[in-house]
């Protein structure tokens, strides 16, 4: 059994934050309804921002946020249409949407509103910048909200070198993951208690806890951004391999740094005064890091691997994105996915990040997607509306 099963998620959201939450529940076995407007989901349409194929039966863009999930369209400023979504929330654990509360409110959605009525509903809300403070009603975005406001977009890059140019979901992401888990604590709670919740996860609020380091750093009047010689020390930073390709070095314990410099070929370094100590290891970081600049160049990054693999020294190759999906670590710990559409379309889909000891990751769906309002008919008709109804709405297209 899933950790989510006989959980009933209803997903009136779009983009990619509240769609992620649902499919990481579905993935942990919830039945996952998707609500779409008569035009659907916008992100149906956005293919371009990964390079991605979009073929009739392929979207692994928009699959990537909605494996999983069955599909209702329904026309909510109609009265059946609006009566159709109450009905599902009646039959419901869990409603996920990232539509702004003044939205909601016009639709009698907001938390307010349905509490009473659905005494026991967990209302599940991504916001952009908090349900309170002056930019509450502000539209919302992983690259405005998470990025900007945070600080990560401008105190990230190297000092000089212009703004982080991100890749989009990095936040919304960090939104699903922090949302599943509350969703996850408040049904536990109603376990308890009886009584639903609402949760709330904002874009703003996940920047600054992801950044909450860096927080620390500012208010203490550190300068950022800041450049690789302005570095913690020096046995922890990047090097550049003479084939043009980084590694990280993460000689954090300085026991070990007279076994690194031997290894480097250079031991004098650590029984020289200037660096022989913590505390003049720290404070000569900047002319260390051009010393180990010039060592490190000397070799392709390969070669560096290979030898502080060989002596257990802590580091990393600095990857591509095009490498995960061939990583055997990724492969060998499910963590993607290359799948193969019906159609021939190839994608590569990366698994949520929780594992389980109950559920066999070789045994992952990944259903994919399906047209807007695919399952319409279907979810109605558990509702129990009849066919000639269902037939009604559609010919007043309440539905799709």
């Amino acid at each position: 059994m899933k950790p989510m099963e006989g959980i009933r998620v209803i997903e009136l959201s779009t983009m990619l934050a509240g769609p992620m939450t649902a499919r990481i529940l579905a993935e942990w076995g919830a039945d996952v309804i998707k609500v779409e407007s008569m035009n659907g989901d916008a992100w149906r349409k956005q293919a371009g921002t990964t390079m991605s194929p979009c073929t009739k039966d392929a979207n692994p863009n928009f699959d990537m946020q909605n494996l999983n999930k069955r599909f209702v369209s329904l026309n909510l400023r109609t009265k059946e249409g609006h009566d159709a979504m109450m009905k599902l929330l009646e039959n419901a654990d869990v409603l996920i949407t990232n539509y702004r509360t003044q939205a909601l409110e016009g639709m009698g959605l907001a938390y307010e509103q349905v509490k009473e009525r659905f005494p026991r509903l967990i209302h599940a809300h991504v916001l952009g910048y908090g349900d309170k403070g002056p930019d509450k009603d502000r539209p919302g975005y992983d690259y405005t909200a998470f990025f900007s406001r945070s600080g990560l977009m401008a105190d990230l890059p190297p000092a000089g070198a212009g703004p982080l140019v991100p890749i989009g979901g990095v936040g919304d992401h960090s939104v699903a993951v922090a949302m599943s888990g509350g969703i996850a604590a408040a049904l536990y709670r109603r376990e308890k208690t009886g009584v639903g919740d609402k949760v709330d996860v904002s874009l703003l609020q996940i920047g600054a806890f992801i950044g909450s380091t860096g927080i620390l750093n500012g208010f203490n009047g550190r300068k950022l951004p800041r450049d690789r010689y302005d570095c913690g020390h020096a046995g922890s930073n990047t090097y550049q391999g003479s084939d043009g390709e980084w590694l990280y070095l993460a000689v954090i314990d300085f026991r070990r740094f007279p076994e690194f410099c031997a290894l480097i070929g250079m031991p004098e370094i650590a029984t020289d005064p200037k660096y022989s100590t913590p505390a003049a290891y720290y404070a000569n970081k900047t002319e260390l890091t051009h010393i180990f600049d010039k060592v490190f160049a000397q070799h392709p990054v390969a070669y560096w691997d290979k030898v502080l693999e060989e002596h257990d020294l802590p580091h990393e190759v600095l990857r591509h994105f095009k490498d995960v999906p061939d990583d055997p670590q990724a492969i060998a710990n499910h963590y993607v996915h290359k799948h193969e559409y019906s159609d021939g379309t190839k994608t590569v889909f990366v698994n949520g990040p929780v594992h389980f000891a109950s559920v066999d990751p070789e045994q992952f769906e990944y259903k994919p997607s399906r047209e807007i309002g695919a399952d319409t008919a279907e979810v109605l008709a558990e509702l129990g509306y009849s066919k000639e109804k269902i037939a009604d709405m559609y010919e007043k297209q309440e539905i799709r």
